[in-house]
This record gives C-alpha cells, sequence and structure tokens, in this order.
C-alpha cells in the first residue's frame, strides 16, 4: 500500500492493489465503516467537497475512485463492468481489513452498490443509492461511441479533447446541478481530470456496457434484504426518478426512498446533509 502526499482537500491519497492494478482512496475518521464510491464521470473528489470531512467525526470513511478514473489504473477496459467492478472493490476492501461497510453510491456507482449488494450481500451492513442508475433505460451519451470507433477513435480522443474536452465537461455538470447552480471549484478540479485520454476511454465503456448489465441486475433486486436508503432530487435532468428511484424502492422490501425538492442530480456536492442522514439512518437500522 502506497501513500502520496495530501491534495488540495487535505486527505491523504492512498492505494491498494487488486489484481495488478492501483486502487486509489482517501480515508479518514474511525468507527464504523463506510465506503462511497462515484458515479460517472467521476471521482473521489465528488465526496471531498462536502462529506467526507463530516462524515469523519463519526465513521471511519473510505472514498475509492473507481478503476480507470481520478488516480486509479485499469486494465484494458474490454470487460470491466459495473459487476466486475463491484469485485474489485470488494477485493480491496478485503485487503483493507474493512469488515461489513455501508456502501454508498452516486448515480453509476449506485449501480455498483446494487451490483455488490446482489452478489456480496452477507458481507455488508446497508446500502444508500444517490440519484441511483437502477435500470436499463439509462442514457448513453453521443461521446461515449468516440472513443471505441475502429482505427480512428483513439485519434479523435487524443486530438478533439483538447478543444472541445472542457465544454462538454462544463454542459455536462449544468444539467447534473440544474436546478442548483454549479460549484466552480468542483467544475474546474472536474474539468481538468475528466479530460484526460485514458479516463474518457473509461467512463466510454462504463457508459456504453451499463444497460447490458443493469437488464440483467434489475432481475435480482427483490432479493436485496440488506437496510436500503434510496436518496433522489425531484428534478434529476440526467436519471428521471421516475425511472430508477421510484420503482426500486418499490422492489427492494423495506428500502426507504427520500425525495429531495427542488434538487438535482449532483447530491454528494449540493446535499451533504441528506447524504449523511441516509447513511446515519442505514447504520441505525443495520445495529438493531
Amino acid at each position: 500500500m502506497k501513500v502520496e502526499p495530501a491534495g488540495a482537500n487535505h486527505f491523504q491519497r492512498q492505494t491498494v492493489v487488486v489484481d495488478g492494478t492501483s486502487l486509489n482512496y482517501v480515508s479518514a475518521g474511525s468507527g464504523r465503516p463506510v465506503v462511497l464510491i462515484h458515479g460517472n464521470p467521476g471521482s473521489h473528489h465528488d465526496y471531498t467537497l462536502a462529506v467526507v470531512e463530516r462524515l469523519s467525526h463519526s465513521y471511519h470513511v473510505v472514498a475509492f475512485d473507481r478503476p480507470g478514473h481520478g488516480y486509479s489504473g485499469r486494465h484494458d477496459s474490454i470487460q470491466t463492468t459495473v459487476e466486475i467492478q463491484a469485485r474489485v472493490i470488494r477485493e480491496a476492501l478485503q485487503i483493507l481489513a474493512i469488515e461489513q461497510p455501508v456502501l454508498v453510491g452516486h448515480s453509476w456507482g449506485g449501480s455498483l452498490v446494487l451490483a455488490a449488494a446482489i452478489a456480496y450481500g452477507k458481507d455488508i451492513s446497508g446500502i444508500v443509492l444517490l440519484a441511483p442508475a437502477a435500470y436499463p433505460s439509462v442514457p448513453v451519451e453521443w461521446w461515449s461511441l468516440v472513443p471505441h470507433v475502429p482505427l480512428i477513435g483513439k485519434l479523435a480522443v487524443n486530438m478533439l479533447t483538447p478543444f472541445i474536452g472542457r465544454a462538454i465537461v462544463r454542459k455536462s455538470l449544468r444539467e447534473a446541478y440544474d436546478p442548483q447552480d454549479v460549484q466552480h471549484e468542483y467544475a474546474e478540479q472536474a474539468a481538468d481530470m475528466w479530460i484526460r485520454p485514458e479516463q474518457i476511454k473509461a467512463s466510454a465503456y462504463d457508459e456504453r456496457t451499463l444497460r447490458a448489465s443493469l437488464k440483467v441486475l434489475s432481475r435480482r433486486y427483490s432479493e436485496i434484504e440488506m437496510p436500503v436508503v434510496i436518496v433522489t432530487g425531484s428534478e434529476d435532468r440526467l436519471l428521471d426518478p421516475n425511472e430508477h428511484a421510484y420503482p426500486l424502492q418499490k422492489t427492494i422490501r423495506n428500502s426507504k426512498l427520500i425525495v429531495l425538492p427542488e434538487t438535482g442530480h449532483q447530491l454528494p456536492q449540493t446535499q451533504p446533509d441528506a447524504v449523511i442522514s441516509a447513511i446515519d439512518q442505514v447504520w441505525a437500522a443495520a445495529s438493531k
């Protein structure tokens, strides 16, 4: 395990090696474990802006960069599906001796948490799903097709990204934050990180393969029996609550749904109180 200097958010970046690939994470606090998984694209910074510091007062918090995102490495994207990424996170937690955590997933990360709950439910105390992608109706953005076009995909990514990458990031963030204002600090950080060619390829593959995975996973949501809290914004423009959060809550027995009025998709940044409250509720239920 390697420790690197702390970054702008004053959390030390650390790495754990799984299947020969370095997985980046930050951790803080002590006590019951809470593991935070970001969306697509994204990184652990999605949580360090407003959530990690506060959670660390009550929990041992670990926020990962998913394979190929942030500072984490990734093998060739072929077959690095959401199910495989759930296995990678589980193996990382085993190496770090983190047992029975509450898993928290935002957006695409919610899909990973659902996959983990289905496959490794006995290893998890409960889950929190923030604006989760739960069903195959998830949109596929046009840019996710470009990196995988034969012959010209890699060239297009390397040549066009410096010119149009930041514009795409800004547009995506406006949609994700709406109706809240985009947070400038986060937007600048995201633009620097998301337009790197390797992260674009990882994000594109994750985007393109998610529908097929959710088609299979969604058939098994009714098997989930641990404490579950789902949090969604009523005005989410990226993942319509009527297509994801609402039907998911009806499918998972005894799950709780929290709908935040006048709120968009970026819950870890815009609604940290609701995120922390949901984690507290899951741990309260798991402790009974």
